[in-house]
């Protein structure tokens, strides 16, 4: 098995003004080829700790790849350091001069001065050439480790790494992976509701939680790994029931509710409150929800709960706007002016502050109400708690909302 360390390099991603999604992107793939990860490091722009941190990873692993710092500018100083890890200098490459040139003649461009500092790589390295960029890539030894280095822009850093790393990789290693998501059920829970599953004793198991989604990866290698995640795979689903939910690769419960309206030939619409949009903005970003969501309504101000949705005031006047009965009434009404299958509705207050209603209690941040209203069945409702701060309340409202939704058409479904 290949040992790697994956070093992503600048200021910028220590500072947060960036996020360094190149490294993660390659950790997966490293995963799927069996390819042991020893380090994911962010290292600054500063030319000794980054040939400190080449040279720590080129003494720990067997391959190392870094992100970042190969451009024309004063701190773009990955190609000094590397040399600096490996002992020697830099050397001007003429081949690697001349694509610079040409790649910058194809975008009318004439090279500055700083532009040469792309051609150098260090002694007894080489460099790679970049198809879909300007910087050229570099490729040396230091130790026992090959050193990579890829320019950061995303596409670059994708297409070179593909072709002059994962390309070699992972021809005799057997590996599989599969994941299992999970709606409305806090990460704590399923954890508890797995313990003792024999069958995730042969593969690894990851969790990560999603604002109110979670998901679990199951990853095994060798010759039999396709079989343990298999097994793995059906006891976890077979303990957490109808909390799990099938979304494709990149996919969350919204592409579930989706396909699953699609599936069933339906259409459902929205009336929000609480959720100002979320639940509308959720499905919309789904390709295809075109077919399945025609229309929604955001009624943020009580009156417009009744105009818009018909929403009786007698009803507001006796229960309050946040209430089971103001949103199963605001489901119902989009349902019906909608002419629809489905309808789901959101009331509640997000905080900071609690929901002050002359003559009533003060309805506390993060109560919210959710209610589905089906063709010819009974409107259903939850209650929630979420004691969170206002996007999250907002978030978490919009999962279970959805998911209220999708566990009604998996019901359907098998009736």
């Amino acid at each position: 098995m290949t040992s790697a360390v994956i070093l992503a390099v600048g200021d910028e991603l220590l500072t947060g003004d960036r996020r360094d999604g190149n490294g993660v992107w390659l950790a997966q793939r490293f995963a799927g080829l069996g390819v042991e990860l020893l380090g994911l490091h962010v290292v600054r722009d500063d030319p000794e700790r980054l040939a400190h941190a080449i040279a720590d990873a080129a003494a720990q692993a067997e391959l190392v790849v870094i992100s970042g710092g190969l451009g024309p500018t004063e701190d773009d100083r990955t190609r000094a350091a590397i040399a600096a890890a490996a002992g020697v200098a830099l050397e001007h490459d003429a081949e690697a001069w001349e694509a610079v040139c040409a790649c910058m003649a194809r975008r009318d461009r004439v090279p500055a001065a700083g532009e040469r500092r792309q051609a150098q790589v260090p002694v007894g390295g080489r460099s790679l050439r970049n198809d879909v960029g300007v910087a050229p890539g570099i490729a040396t030894r230091i130790g026992a480790a090959e050193v990579y280095a890829f320019p950061g822009v995303p596409r670059e850093w994708r297409a070179m790494t593909e072709a002059y790393v994962l390309s070699g990789l992972g021809g005799d290693v057997t590996s599989a992976e599969a994941a299992v998501w999970v709606a409305g059920v806090p990460e704590s829970d399923v954890a508890a509701r797995l313990t003792d599953a024999a069958a995730l004793d042969a593969v690894a198991v990851a969790s990560y939680p999603h604002d109110g989604e979670v998901e679990l990866r199951l990853r095994a290698l060798g010759a039999d790994a396709s079989a343990r995640v298999a097994a793995a795979e059906s006891e976890v689903r077979a303990r957490l029931g109808p909390d799990v939910f099938d979304a494709p690769e990149g996919g969350r419960i919204e592409h579930a509710v989706v396909a699953a309206l699609a599936v069933r030939g339906w259409e459902v619409a929205t009336a929000e409150s609480v959720t100002g949009g979320l639940i509308a903005r959720m499905l919309t970003r789904v390709p295809g929800a075109s077919a399945v969501y025609p229309l929604g309504w955001v009624t943020y101000a009580t009156a417009q709960k009744t105009a818009q949705l018909g929403v009786p005031e007698a009803l507001l006047a006796e229960h309050g706007v946040v209430s089971a009965p103001v949103a199963a009434a605001m489901a119902q009404g989009a349902r019906a002016r909608a002419g629809v299958h489905a309808a789901l509705a959101t009331t509640g207050t997000a905080g900071p502050d609690p929901l002050v209603e002359a003559g009533r209690e003060p309805v506390p941040p993060g109560r919210v109400y959710v209610a589905l209203a089906l063709q010819g069945q009974p409107t259903q409702g939850l209650e929630l708690t979420l004691p969170h701060p206002r996007e999250m309340v907002q978030r978490l409202a919009a999962v279970r909302a959805l998911d209220l939704l999708r566990r009604a058409l998996v019901s359907q479904s098998t009736t």
